[in-house]
């Protein structure tokens, strides 16, 4: 098969996946020697086969187990854990090896007393939300999407728009592992807890998550806030706002205009504060309105300066007036698939750069003398609070720090992932400078040497994957670039 037409092909299954993704549905298995992708729709992989995990996680770990052991015998090749493969550098596939597909594993128990919720790795936060949501409670820490699985969100230690929060690690109460011997263990930070800080942020290189007991928050009716400032007063604006003794902010972000005439220099924050008397209610659950009209105002400023003039006037001027109050949880059921660029030609490619707080005026000017000339197209920058992580091995927040999200577009040639590629570690560099990290889930553009300075346990962590899983059981693209 040639590049082209694996290329080709990879793109048909891709689309193929993505739209019964977007459904909430489970795609048939795929047939021996299946190409599949991820979001990036630029990793056509040929794998051994995909295996489906059950609905019960107790039968996932029997059925899964005497793979695991002729793995580790040598009578077959490694495994790679999957969840809806939103990650963007075959974090969650193998050349030549096993995927397990954790998505039918998706039962959910919910402890409203104790705000306890136990989740099968598989569940999507578009399944768990309504089971919250009937109970007058929220996910407490989750992407801003809804169409990921939660045992992903787990492993790449997600972090959303929930103001002073650390990542998702910090919600896990204990979490149940298929380890690479076929054997169950709970985890929690004191049962197996060098285990449990390798499994959160462990991109499924520790094991198989079965089940995780996650604590959730209460729901509630929340107002939004829009102040509009330069971006160099962005951090001031957020630490009198958000972090000010008294406030009552429970969600916040920021976007940063990617409009050419005010380019990273003009910055927004929303801030949603619950109206009094109304968390923990039941309220009804509904999705955030016009999604068709956002999506075209986002895609149609793809390639356009006056597209992105419109987008960026309307999110500061018409936004404020339009906006109106609406519960935790609608604010969190939106696909991601609202965005998607689903052109032949083109994709987006995310980007995230983890920067402390005091720093991140210096890093967005660094940012703009990078990104302007390198002839790469930005099309957005969300602006999010993710405070200190403590509890993981690859801890990315080792302080608290403003996560940069950044959306861009390119075209799926070789050429055009080249120029990504430098300009991504020119971005990581300049990360750096300011004492900086970046996420592990996109592209695996970075250096080892910038991988290692963003992540100094990362030798450590890898010393410990061999410890525990010393016949290399499970596998994936991330290990094989910097293992």
């Amino acid at each position: 098969m040639t590049a082209a037409s694996a290329f080709a092909l990879g793109s048909a299954g891709t689309l193929a996946v993505t739209r019964w993704a977007e459904r909430g549905e489970i795609p048939p298995a795929a047939a021996p020697g299946a190409l599949l992708d991820d979001a990036s729709r630029l990793n056509p992989t040929a794998v051994r086969g995909v295996l489906f995990a059950s609905p019960s996680a107790d039968d996932t770990a029997r059925t899964v187990a005497p793979l695991l052991r002729r793995i580790a015998a040598g009578d077959d090749p490694a495994l790679a854990v999957a969840g809806v493969r939103h990650s963007m550098g075959g974090q969650s596939m193998l050349a030549g090896g096993w995927v397990l597909d954790t998505r039918p594993m998706n039962q959910i128990t919910l402890d409203r007393a104790a705000r306890v919720v136990r989740v099968g790795a598989g569940t999507t936060w578009r399944d768990l939300i309504p089971v919250l949501n009937a109970a007058g409670l929220s996910p407490k820490v989750m992407q801003s999407n809804h169409d990921f699985s939660v045992g992903g969100s787990l492993s790449v230690n997600c972090h959303g728009w929930h103001a002073a929060h650390p990542p998702i690690a910090g919600t896990v109460r204990r979490l149940r592992l298929l380890t690479a011997t076929g054997d169950v263990r709970t985890c929690s930070p004191s049962e197996n807890p060098e285990l449990f800080g390798s499994v959160l942020g462990g991109y499924g290189l520790f094991g198989v998550i079965l089940d995780a007991d996650l604590e959730v928050w209460p729901n509630a009716i929340y107002t939004p806030h829009f102040q509009s400032m330069p971006a160099s007063e962005y951090a001031a604006t957020f630490a009198a706002e958000v972090y000010a003794p008294g406030t009552t902010t429970e969600m916040a972000y920021g976007r940063l205009s990617v409009d050419p005439r005010s380019f990273l220099e003009e910055a927004i924050l929303v801030r949603f504060e619950p109206e009094p008397g109304t968390a923990g209610t039941v309220l009804p659950l509904t999705e955030p309105a016009a999604p068709e009209l956002q999506r075209a105002v986002f895609r149609n400023s793809a390639g356009s300066g006056p597209g992105k003039a419109l987008r960026w006037g309307l999110e500061r001027e018409a936004a404020p007036w339009l906006a109106r109050p609406l519960s935790r949880n609608t604010i969190q059921n939106q696909p991601a698939a609202v965005y998607a660029d689903h052109s032949a030609e083109t994709c987006d490619i995310l980007h995230e750069y983890f920067i402390p707080q005091r720093r991140l005026w210096e890093f967005v000017q660094n940012a703009r003398r990078v990104i302007e000339p390198s002839g790469v197209e930005l099309l957005n920058v969300t602006v999010r609070d993710v405070r200190r992580d403590t509890r993981t091995a690859l801890a990315y927040a080792r302080e608290d720090v403003f996560g940069l999200v950044m959306n861009f577009r390119q075209e799926r040639t070789g050429p055009a992932d080249e120029r990504m590629r430098k300009l991504t570690r020119s971005l990581i560099d300049a990360a750096a400078e300011v004492g900086g990290t970046f996420y592990l889930p996109y592209r695996l553009h970075a250096t080892g040497g910038q991988l290692r300075r963003a992540y100094p346990g990362w030798d450590a962590a890898m010393a410990a994957k061999v410890r525990l899983d010393p016949r290399l059981v499970f596998r994936n693209a991330l290990f094989d670039t910097y293992g």
